[in-house]
């Protein structure tokens, strides 16, 4: 009978001192699975994309902070996340937009991204980009110099490449690779490859037809778009003939003489200046005479719109962007289509936001296109 006494109370303690080793670990085991908080190899998994130039870019499995070089992908982000609270850094001009455009209200959180690590020339600042210890920087494709500076800092870089819809496209694909938001991505993608079939289907009845001359001027310096620009592709899709389209480069310089020579019959304003229409049709600016060019005789100088971000350039809008050129140089062939309608299932369906008539007015600039 003490025999079998001492050996229940061997057994019990030796329980009791293997649960003080057990215990401690199933508690921590728990907590991983629950929260992953205290599991160090957690913090560490990655994962591998590919960027639009073809290079392999190891990334964290979970990206949180994002910093945007190119203007327009800080608005593509957005879109495709559904949020802007990922978003760490953006470029000035980005800013600027977001500032003045219906993104403001859409996405306040936005308000807070830095703006000071990079400049208006895309030139990078290492020390402040460090300081924002970003998952993942989204840089140009040409900027190598400053994907290997990244690189050493322990930032990993994604290239994007600029001057199609294609590589629009391509690159709104590598945004959903990168948020973990694929089908979002491959939605919006999918928009922007069903309206260029809507343009093809108006391919024959733009042949036979008439096309205006257009100029889109980007600043009172006289920028216009040239041979370089995606919007040459706008005015042509949707039945226009850019004026510039044989001056090389994207953003050029001319003339005020080169312009009277060009005689445009539709100008388009964008939105990287503040100038208006009136500027224009009023001869307000000092040093140009607009008074005998065909568009200012005939009041077709508009102010091009702005939604989440500048319809002038390569951004997820850009389908909207199109018919709306098209509106203004071929209504005939295209009046079938309805802008704000448009305009509205868009915000909703893809931005999950209602437009109020209100919103609608000032995205299309109404109140400058009288």
């Amino acid at each position: 009978m003490r025999k079998t006494k001492e050996f229940v109370r061997m057994i019990t303690a030796f329980v009791l001192v293997l649960s003080m080793f057990l215990l401690p670990g199933c508690s921590i085991g728990q907590k991983s699975a629950e929260t992953g908080a205290t599991n160090p190899k957690a913090a560490d998994e990655k994962r591998t994309i590919t960027d639009t130039t073809g290079k392999k870019v190891e990334l964290k499995k979970d990206v949180q902070r994002i910093a945007v070089v190119p203007i327009p992908w800080a608005s593509i982000v957005y879109s495709i996340d559904g949020s802007g609270k990922r978003l760490v850094g953006m470029h000035p001009s980005a800013k600027q937009s977001y500032e003045k455009c219906i993104l403001k209200t859409m996405a306040p959180e936005m308000g807070t991204a830095s703006t000071s690590f990079v400049d208006n020339d895309f030139a990078i600042h290492m020390e402040e980009a460090k300081k924002l210890n970003p998952d993942i920087m989204i840089v140009w494709d040409y900027q190598e110099k400053e994907i290997e500076q990244l690189k050493s800092l322990g930032i990993p870089a994604v290239s994007l490449k600029y001057g199609t819809l294609d590589d629009l496209q391509k690159g709104m694909e590598v945004i959903g690779n990168i948020l973990g938001k694929e089908e979002r991505a491959l939605k919006l993608v999918g928009y922007h490859k069903e309206n260029i079939k809507y343009f093809d289907s108006k391919s024959e009845q733009l042949k036979t037809v008439k096309k205006p001359r257009v100029l889109y001027i980007r600043d009172e310096q006289l920028k216009v778009a040239g041979k370089g620009t995606v919007n040459t592709a706008f005015i042509e899709m949707a039945g226009g003939e850019n004026v510039a389209k044989d001056v090389p480069g994207q953003w050029v310089n001319v003339t005020m003489e080169q312009i009277m020579a060009w005689n445009p019959e539709i100008i388009y304003m964008s939105n990287f200046s503040g100038f208006k229409p009136q500027d224009i049709l009023e001869n307000k600016i000092k040093g140009q005479d607009w008074s005998k060019i065909d568009a200012v005789k005939n009041k077709k100088v508009f102010k091009t719109p702005m939604g989440i971000y500048r319809w002038d350039a390569p951004c997820a809008e850009t389908p909207l962007m199109i018919k709306w050129i098209a509106k203004h140089q071929q209504p005939e062939i295209f009046k079938d289509y309805e802008m704000e309608s448009d305009i509205k299932s868009f915000y909703k369906e893809f931005l999950n936001y209602s437009l109020t008539q209100e919103e609608i007015d000032t995205i299309l600039q109404k109140k400058l296109n009288k």
